[in-house]
């Protein structure tokens, strides 16, 4: 009963909140739409709805200097009452000051666009499309950037299959089904050489 009930729980952040300048800024200018969220690394990090994303990241550009966007890091946890999130990660040439800024959503919801605010948002967004399957609106080009256009469905969702869309197949031929070697060099080469003469 109580891994069922830790199962259905679903994953919650550790770590204790830090309270940058950048952090104090937003939440004096947002009050209580930003909220410092633990980060288990001591990164500052907050926490904002989809609503007030793009409104947030617009303020933490031009107010208090995070000029750069590294990266846009996309989720996926099933179990948790929304299902995706990202993490948008800033940085500031002139301060050397990093933050993170996560938001949670799920697979319907739409995400603005910070393209923008940061034209490198651009492929960013596209390939959290691509990957994850998070819609964002107002993109200016949002469409597959990793994968064939005609790809069904976002494989580094939880639920895809391992194998693709030809997992069953895959599974099925005993050729596309991985083994391991053993160490010794001669021992493996024997069993490579067995297996091509069938």
């Amino acid at each position: 009963m109580a891994d069922e009930q830790n199962a259905k729980k679903g994953w919650e952040a550790t770590g204790e909140p830090i309270i940058t300048d950048a952090v104090q800024k937003a939440i004096e200018k947002f009050g209580s739409k930003v909220i410092p969220y633990p980060n288990p690394a001591k990164e500052a990090t907050i926490k904002v709805e989809k609503e007030d994303l793009y409104e947030v990241l617009n303020f933490l550009k031009k107010e208090t200097g995070f000029d750069y966007l590294s990266d846009i890091a996309s989720a996926h946890f099933p179990q948790n009452e929304k299902h995706l999130s990202l993490a948008y990660h800033l940085f500031s040439i002139e301060k050397k000051d990093s933050l993170r800024v996560k938001v949670e959503f799920n697979e319907e919801d739409l995400i603005p666009t910070v393209s923008s605010i940061w034209p490198a948002a651009n492929w960013m967004e596209r390939e959290a499309y691509d990957l994850m399957g998070v819609k964002f609106e107002n993109h200016p080009n949002l469409k597959r950037i990793l994968l064939p256009d005609d790809w069904e469905g976002h494989p580094l969702r939880k639920e895809y299959p391992l194998g693709g869309p030809q997992e069953e197949e895959i599974r099925s031929n005993r050729y596309g089904v991985p083994s391991l070697l053993p160490d010794d060099l001669e021992s493996a080469k024997k069993i490579i050489e067995e297996g091509k003469n069938e």
